[in-house]
């Protein structure tokens, strides 16, 4: 089965050229902890060399997109350029686009505030030692985002020249504008002014926290709703408990002290760093506990989560009678043929005679008008703004489709009822067990066969309560062998299908519909000629964002129905009371 993931790691910006450039997905690296969105699992993944491909972007375009966000056109950034997969990871650039969002990229990215790739990659793998190994991986799509996923995935080279437009940048490395084509800056890191005094407040912040901090560990983040597959959260950069270094590598006391004593830049940003993330909440005096998730880890709002009322029930009558579609509310006349006085054939023939005059009858045929129906929801902004649009209509939309099938089911059921309808063989009496019942039927479907237009019925629709009395019939007075069994029948002239699905009697299928009423209600069963009833719909038109406000709009559905009972004589009720 395949996995979306997404991981980040580090790149390169170039604003002249408005490019972002970098490793997009480590090889050989072990990734922080990925939740699965389905299941809820979390696993840490990890990528080989040869093992994951990349598309030729010359003719699938990768897209860039902010923060996983591939729903909001704005947030579409940048497309690739260049994808090649090389020994120690595939490495990327892509070209931002020319518009507010993709200026304030390359602006945050020049800054260092966006500093980290994230792969979107569909693939599949297999487990080893708690990690997921990738068996075949490809590239499926890449985000800039804030937080890294891979262990010391940081920004290794930022260099900015003059900027287009007659704008000047100035080098994040050494605030020098660089002449045009130089990239790389060959000013040295000025020793960081830090004093042991500072060193001495930094340490007494951190040794308050280092409880704390083992437990925000082991918090796990949830996956936003705009997010990928699954999100990958970095481990902090220093660990403050257990014997094991952090899988950064780099120690805090060690960076502190080389900061301080020794001016290392790169030890002094990563201190920096460091307490801008973690030291800058204000945690109340007690310990963190359980208690405290709630307000590190609040509720999110998640429609994809959601369960329609119900799966769309089966529409048994409708399914049988559709004969099309109709796509506007203009009536249409529907002619019947005169069955009973029709007079048409052959006989024998005398020569010279004329062959006698029959006769083609017509009766008053039905103009059939379509009827409209139609419904309405009113969606909040709060609403979509916290679940997404499309999600909340998708959920909004599936329950329309519900309710429009068993609006179907039930006109359909309600146009047949209303026919005058004569009865198959002989009335059940009243209070009959399913065995007397059985028998009834089965006489009144051999009946049939010696009507001149029998063979025509095809299909039966059981009411609930003569349905459950034959499924639960038996042959006999000792109650052993069912009337229609299940499994391996002998000598039976019928059986149920799996789950009771339907009856065969004698051949004849018997469906479960619960449109024809419920228990002690309406108690009459169908047996019917598929072309005696016809209905049509014209299928759901979406109306969306129907009189749009401030506070939120309507999403609206709209469609014809039509029916008509074609021919009273391609139908039978079998009446079954099971009360005495």
């Amino acid at each position: 089965m395949s996995e979306t993931v997404t991981f980040e790691t580090t790149f390169a910006v170039d604003q002249e050229s408005r490019t972002l450039s970098g490793v997009l997905l480590p090889f050989g690296v072990t990734s922080g902890p990925a939740r699965d969105r389905v299941s809820g699992k979390v696993s840490r993944y990890q990528f080989a060399a040869g093992t994951v491909t990349v598309p030729d972007v010359d003719e699938i375009a990768v897209v860039l997109n902010y923060g996983h966000d591939n729903e909001t056109l704005a947030a579409q950034v940048g497309i690739a350029t260049h994808l090649e997969a090389k020994p120690d990871g595939v490495h990327a650039k892509f070209r931002i686009a020319r518009t507010p969002e993709g200026d304030r990229v390359l602006a945050l990215a020049e800054d260092r505030i966006l500093r980290f790739f994230s792969a979107e990659v569909l693939g599949e793998f297999d487990d080893k030692d708690g990690v997921r190994h990738s068996r075949s991986a490809a590239v499926d799509g890449a985000a800039v985002v804030l937080k890294p996923a891979f262990p010391g995935a940081h920004i290794t080279s930022v260099a900015a020249s003059a900027a287009q437009e007659e704008n000047t940048m100035e080098c994040t490395k050494c605030s020098k504008v660089h002449a045009e084509g130089v990239t790389e800056c060959a000013t040295q890191a000025v020793a960081a002014a830090f004093t042991k005094a500072d060193g001495d407040q930094l340490m007494e912040q951190v040794q308050g926290l280092s409880e704390k901090l083992a437990e925000l560990e082991k918090i796990k983040i949830p996956v936003g709703p705009g997010a990928a597959q699954f999100h990958v959260t970095e481990e902090p950069i220093y660990r403050f408990a257990g014997t094991e270094p952090a899988p950064s590598g780099h120690d805090f006391a060690t960076d502190l002290l080389a900061a301080a004593r020794d001016g290392d830049a790169a030890a002094f940003a990563r201190v920096q760093e460091f307490t801008g993330q973690y030291l800058a909440p204000t945690f109340a005096d007690q310990p963190t506990t359980t208690a405290d998730t709630a307000a590190l880890n609040p509720s999110q709002y998640r429609p994809d989560m959601f369960l329609g009322q119900a799966p769309i029930p089966a529409s048994p009558l409708y399914d049988f009678f559709y004969k099309g579609t109709r796509t506007d509310v203009t009536p249409f006349f529907w002619s019947k043929l005169d069955r009973a006085n029709t007079d048409i054939g052959i006989a024998d023939h005398t020569e010279g005679v004329d062959p006698e005059d029959r006769d083609l009858v017509t009766v008053v045929g039905d103009t059939v008008t379509p009827k409209p129906v139609s419904g309405k929801v009113h969606i909040t902004r709060e609403v979509a703004d916290q679940g997404g649009n499309p999600v909340v209509s998708g959920l909004v939309w599936y329950d329309f489709e519900r309710s429009f099938k068993v609006a179907l089911e039930a006109r359909t059921a309600a146009l047949i009822q209303a026919a005058t309808i004569a009865e198959l063989g002989t009335a059940i009496p009243a209070g009959s067990t399913g065995t007397v019942a059985g028998a009834a039927v089965e006489d009144g479907l051999i009946g049939l066969q010696f009507l001149a237009d029998g063979y025509r019925f095809q299909r039966a629709f059981g009411h609930v309560d003569l349905y459950k009395a034959l499924a639960g019939a038996t042959k006999g007075d000792d109650n052993a062998d069912k009337l229609y069994p299940i499994i391996n029948p002998e000598n039976a002239t019928g059986q149920a299908a799996s789950k009771w699905a339907h009856l065969n009697i004698g051949g004849y299928g018997m469906y479960p519909a619960a449109s024809l009423g419920a228990t002690d209600v309406n108690q009459k069963s169908i047996v019917a000629d598929p072309t005696a009833v016809h209905v049509w719909n014209s299928g759901l038109t979406r109306l969306d964002k129907l009189q749009e406000s401030v506070e939120g709009w309507d999403l609206g559905v709209f469609a014809y129905w039509a029916g008509i009972v074609y021919d009273a004589t391609g139908l039978r009720k079998i009446t079954f009371d099971k009360s005495a």
